[in-house]
This record gives C-alpha cells, structure tokens and sequence, in this order.
C-alpha cells in the first residue's frame, strides 16, 4: 500500500502519466492477488492488457486513437492502430478522489462545475499533460449529453491532431440508422487517409469475429445472472463494462469465457456472492458507482442483495451477421452505436430509457430498485419520475433516488451513499 501511495503522490506532483500510474497500479494489484487469491487472477488481466496497450502502443510503433463516445472501434483496430476509451480514464481513477480532484479542479477553470466529472477528468488530464502519450488521432460523437457536447469539441482545438466526428442522429429509425452507417462508409476513407493505406477486410473481419465472440459471451453472462440465486456478484457489472473498450480484442471474450464458466458453476453448486444467500435482487439504474463500487459488496454483505443488472451494462448485443458485406457490416456498426451503452437509454427520446429499464425488471425479476444517479447525467435526471413511475405502477417496487458523482468522491462519501441506501433498505424493503 505504500507503493500505491507513492505512486498517487508522483501523479499529483506532475511526476507521472496517468497511464503509467494505471499500468503499475494493475500490476500492484495482479502482484498481491497471486499472494492472496490466483484463482481469480483473470479479473484483472483485461486491465492489465488495455492500459499497457495505451502506455506502449507509440513505442510499438502504432498509432494511438483518443476515442470518445460511440465510434466504430473495429474499424480502429483494422487499420493497426491502439484505441483509447476516454471514459476509462476517469473510470479507473474514481476510487480516489485525491488524484479525481486533481484533474476535475483543472479542467473547472475553463467549464462549468455542472460539467459531467466523465468528462472534466479526461479534459483535465489533457490541460495537465499527463496522459503519458500524445493521440495521433482523436474520434468522438458528441453524445449522450451536454457535457461531451461542450467538452470534446474543445479537447479537439487542445489536442490539435486530425479528427473525425460522427454527427449522432436523434432518431432511431431505418434512416437514422443509414445516415450514421453513411458516415461510417466515410470513417473508413479518413483512416485510409489518417493512416495513408488502405483497408485490410481480412484484419477488419478479424476484429468484428472478436467483437461477436464478445457480446455472444456477455449476452451469456447476462442471461446467468437472470438465475435465482444469481451467481455473480454486482462488482462483475463493473469490470464488463471495458466491452466498450476492448470488445474487439480476443482478451475481453477470454476474460466473459472465464466469467461464464464461473458462473455455470457456482450454479451448479447452488450459491451465490451472499454468504447468508440471496433474499433480495436489485436494479441499479442510470451509470454505475464506479467511485465507490465497494457499495455493491456491502449490500451483498449487509443485506444478502444482488445487483443483478444496471441500466449501464444492459446491451441489445447486437452481431455482425455477414462478414463479407460491407454495407451489412456498416449497418452494424451503426446499431451498436445507437445501442451503447450509456447511449442506447440517455441519447435521445425517454421511451428508450423507459423501455430499457422495463426490460430489465422483467427480465432479471430485482425486488429492489436504486435509481443512483450521477449528478452529471442530468439528460436521464429528467426522465427518472416516468421511469420510476412505470416500476411502481407495473411492478409494485418504490425506487430510491440517490443522487451520486460516480467520479468525483468528494461529492459523497461511500459512508454518506451507504447510509442513505442502509434507510431506503431497512424503513422500505425490509419494513
């Protein structure tokens, strides 16, 4: 734990990249679970790949991609080059409010405090020079909020490399869906252009066989997690969420194929993460508690309560179904951008949020509903009463709302966010 300090210590003198810091600290992290607990060494092998790509991607001699938003990642990776998901930035660095603080401090001298801390901490990380490397490209798509609106179009002017953005239509019908599949056709003459050859189809195959292997196995998962008792515990949500950064690389179907076989048996074995077993299934709606995920074990812990599914993670998993058809695979591309998380529910009209979350109590049957919202997602804010209002009126569950920053830790403690779920749970649930 001293190294670990040493390290945070180092990032906030200006000493060293976040990437770097990442890096080690995942090694720190594989270091004391071979000691304490090898069997659950492949958790942690995911990070370790993505963040040593994004450290040493340059040094290989590929190029390195900045993407925000939903972008076509296969393509990306077809032409050889290493894709860096701003999200996971603020997302590793959430359990610390100290080093978080450091980068949303600075990024709020130039936006709003109202800014999402998403975004405020990778744009800050950018004005403190800290990533480690320098993007030779940069890739977004202005959604689902405000917040990437204002805050990518200025991480452009910053970064002052090329950059491609995807105009992301509001609508979600046949000719939205050709409109982005249209640009996506244009994407791939940028990279030909960015990268001055021209697209490999069998290197893009690859990478879309990948992408299926992925969200098959998640899809899989998922459907596991549908069991009573449910054998994965909440944490589990987390760590599927870097689909949306590494779905086309073969570690993340490695990483949902052990996920899987784990899962089958322990159902096998009828348990589940709660000790005492499992009395209660919960919904976590909106984004995740990335700053203080921790929560999840404790509601296992304290209340024998599951988080089964979360608005974040659940996905359409939509496959590529015609490798060799470019406009299909276009398509494609294009439907998994609309149906990205967190895009597929807060990137345009409510219904979609209200239909997600339908889905989700049917499908995965919770008995409690956590609308735990992060502060920064005020675009499904505004559509929280009609989606409570349908779980009350079509399943009989009252919600908590709890308003969180899911980067930012100052903002709540894990204490405070306990607290407040530990009254909803003993004056609501358990009354």
């Amino acid at each position: 734990m001293a190294k670990d300090t040493r390290l945070e210590d180092a990032v906030m003198r200006g000493e060293m990249s976040v990437f770097e810091f990442c890096c080690q600290k995942v090694e720190g992290q594989m270091e004391r679970m071979k000691e304490r607990n090898p069997d659950l060494l492949w958790t942690l092998e995911i990070q370790s790949v993505m963040w040593h790509n994004y450290r040493d991607a340059q040094k290989s001699g590929k190029k390195l991609v900045f993407f925000g938003g939903p972008v076509p990642v296969d393509i990306i990776v077809a032409f050889d080059c290493i894709p860096v998901y701003l999200d996971t930035v603020p997302i590793r660095l959430s359990p610390n409010p100290v080093l978080t603080g450091k980068f949303i401090d600075s990024a709020e001298k130039y936006v709003p405090q109202t800014t999402c801390g998403l975004c405020k901490t990778y744009l800050g990380t950018l004005l403190e020079d800290q990533y480690g490397s320098t993007p030779d490209a940069f890739v977004y798509s202005a959604v689902p909020c405000d917040s990437s609106r204002v805050v990518y179009p200025n991480m452009e002017r910053l970064m002052k490399v090329p950059t491609f953005s995807f105009d992301y239509p509001y609508r979600r019908d046949e000719r939205g869906l050709n409109y982005l599949a249209d640009q996506t056709e244009k994407f791939v003459e940028w990279m030909e252009d960015f990268t001055g050859k021209k697209l490999d189809w069998d290197k893009l195959k690859e990478a879309m066989t990948n992408s299926n292997r992925t969200y098959e196995l998640q899809g899989k998962c998922a459907d596991l997690r549908k069991h009573k008792p449910c054998p994965l515990p909440g944490r589990m949500l987390v760590l599927n969420g870097t689909s949306n950064a590494m779905a086309c690389f073969p570690e993340m179907g490695d990483l949902l194929q052990k996920e899987l076989e784990t899962g089958e048996m322990l159902i096998e074995l009828g348990m589940g993460p709660c000790v005492n077993g499992e009395k209660h299934r919960a919904a976590l709606l909106q984004n995740m508690l990335w700053s203080s995920s921790g929560v999840m074990d404790w509601l296992e812990r304290e209340y024998d309560t599951v988080a089964v599914m979360d608005a974040f993670g659940f996905q359409h998993g939509d496959l590529y179904q015609d490798l060799d058809n470019p406009r299909d695979c276009y398509l494609t591309m294009a439907k998994k951008m609309q149906n990205n998380p967190m895009i597929h529910g807060a990137a345009g009209p409510s219904e979609n949020f209200v239909y997600l979350v339908d889905k989700i109590f049917e499908d995965y049957e919770p008995d409690v509903s956590l609308f735990v919202g992060h502060i920064g997602c005020k675009h499904t804010w505004a559509s929280a009463k009609m989606v409570t209002d349908m779980i009350q009126n079509k399943y009989g569950i009252p919600s908590l709302y709890l308003d969180v920053d899911g980067i930012d830790g100052r903002y709540k403690s894990p204490d405070e966010i306990k607290a407040a779920i530990a009254e909803y749970m003993d004056t609501v649930v358990n009354k």
